[in-house]
């Protein structure tokens, strides 16, 4: 009986590589930039994606960070859904990261390990803005990221990095965290499982030739309105954009829905009080239909900035847009290359000084 199961164990073994083979080569992204690895200060690697400006026109640099269980690929997808290339036409010079466990970042030594939040905010990015600022001869970068990627840079921009930021966007980024319950259930059933650290949600990549054609379970709709997304995409994003879920950084997701809060690990940073001293330029966009940030919590946080210059944009149909925008459809939806990159570039534009003539 031991031999009839070793032969399905081998079945079922073979079967999978031959899924993950399959959907490497049937679902490559193209035009791929160039990658460069960055050690952190507690022996991690981080890495950011360098993709130079066509026709550069600014001197700071544009930094592009995914959100949880996200990786790189979000922000430089594929075709006309890359905001990066986008960027990068538009004059800038471009880098976009993968955070620890994300992409090609890389642990400092074999499991079990584990992440948290504040890893982020205390050692990836002050890392990653560091050396791309060496590299641009510059001081400081103009920060873009989506959902948790902007919230990292809120929660830096008054400690581990203030005064670094030329200017923020936030793409879906909420500062009170308000989740579906359904939704926090799962979170609480992925901690569970993360017995190694972490969950490993690339594992959905064995199911992306089935996304877009057959039916999606009901809470997919708090990550993305998927009629806003192509079918061929969202089988492109199952193969390529996510990364594993940190089992730390799910625990204080779990205490900010609890107490609603945003703030350390160690409870004695306030992130949230922090928001209110970010003086960048900050552009704050969201989505009718996100579940995660949903309009009255994206307008709450708006009104906790102090910032001189600062700027909300709600995209939805009542506001003349081409659809209802959910969490991850801002970035990557039909029409985002359309609607919101240009919202995105021409704050960028009117808030970051041109390069002098040479």
């Amino acid at each position: 009986m031991s031999g009839v199961w070793l032969i399905i164990l081998f079945v079922v073994a073979l079967l999978v590589a031959l899924d993950i083979a399959f959907v490497s080569w049937r679902y490559a992204l193209d035009d791929r930039p160039t990658r460069l690895d960055i050690p952190t200060a507690d022996g991690w690697t981080v890495v950011a994606w360098h993709r130079p400006a066509v026709n550069r026109r600014f001197d700071v640099p544009v930094v592009l960070c995914h959100g949880l269980a996200n990786n790189h690929a979000f922000m430089e997808f594929r075709g006309e859904q890359n905001l990066a290339r986008f960027l990068s036409l538009a004059g800038f010079e471009c880098y976009s990261v993968d955070l620890r466990g994300a992409g090609a970042a890389r642990t400092p030594h074999e499991g079990p390990y584990d992440a948290n939040f504040d890893d982020h905010v205390r050692f990836d990015l002050p890392a990653l803005v560091d050396e791309i600022c060496r590299r641009e001869g510059s001081t400081q970068v103009a920060w873009v990221g989506h959902s948790l990627g902007g919230v990292v840079a809120l929660a830096a921009s008054s400690t581990t990095l203030a005064g670094r930021f030329a200017a923020l966007v936030t793409i879906g980024s909420p500062v009170f965290f308000r989740f579906p319950s359904q939704l926090r259930w799962l979170m609480q059933l992925a901690r569970a499982l993360s017995v190694w650290g972490q969950f490993d949600s690339t594992l959905v990549r064995l199911l992306a030739p089935l996304a877009g054609r057959t039916p999606a379970p009901k809470l997919t709709a708090a990550t993305a309105n998927l009629s806003n997304l192509d079918p061929r995409a969202q089988r492109f994003l199952m193969a390529n954009v996510f990364a594993p879920m940190w089992k730390g950084v799910l625990a204080q997701l779990e205490d900010w829905m609890v107490h609603d809060t945003f703030r350390s690990l160690d409870t004695r940073t306030d992130y949230r009080a922090g928001v209110r001293l970010l003086q960048a330029p900050t552009l704050v966009l969201g989505g009718t239909a996100d579940g995660l940030a949903p309009p009255d919590v994206t307008r709450e946080y708006f009104s906790l900035l102090t910032a001189p210059v600062r700027e909300l944009v709600i995209f939805g149909k009542s506001a003349g847009y081409s659809a209802d925008y959910g969490h991850g459809d801002l970035v990557v939806g039909k029409q985002a290359h359309d609607e919101v990159y240009p919202v995105i570039t021409r704050f960028l534009e009117a808030n970051l000084s041109a390069r002098a003539a040479a």
